[in-house]
């Protein structure tokens, strides 16, 4: 059975991040130093669990500047009742206009326990500074 035949399953809830700098790496001949960043992740609702990664950076994420960052982040708890974790990739940008394009993804394969095999994509969004998530995810059969 492929990733399109299974059925989409939502999660939702939120999510607290603590992020600490960590040394940056010196910037190339007239370019920007990149910012580097430890993650811990814990996440309530029917995503229950904590995350813990490393996240890169360049520019400054505020109006009129450019920004962007990757991360990876490795998950460990449950989702949906079902136990387990699995890798986050994350890539985001944003334009000195205000623009943003995020994508995470759940790497493929990196699923264990009872969450083998799963695949999907995580949506945030920061409302009055909480961050709230809604997993799209199917596993198979």
């Amino acid at each position: 059975m492929s990733p399109h035949d299974e059925i989409t399953q939502h999660a939702t809830g939120t999510f607290e991040v603590t992020v600490t700098p960590q040394e940056p790496f010196p910037a190339p001949d007239g370019g920007l130093p990149l910012g580097r960043f430890a993650l811990k992740k814990t996440f309530t609702g029917q995503v229950a669990g904590k995350a813990v990664g490393t996240m890169m950076s360049v520019g400054t994420p505020k109006p009129g500047a450019a920004a962007a960052y990757v991360a990876l982040d490795q998950f460990s708890g449950s989702v949906d009742g079902k136990r387990g974790g699995f890798v986050l990739v994350h890539r985001g940008i944003m334009s000195k206009s205000g623009a943003r394009d995020l994508d995470v993804r759940i790497a493929t394969d990196s699923g264990t326990g009872d969450l083998t095999g799963i695949a999907g994509s995580l949506d945030i969004d920061v409302i009055d500074g909480k961050h709230h998530y809604t997993l799209k995810y199917s596993l198979p059969s």
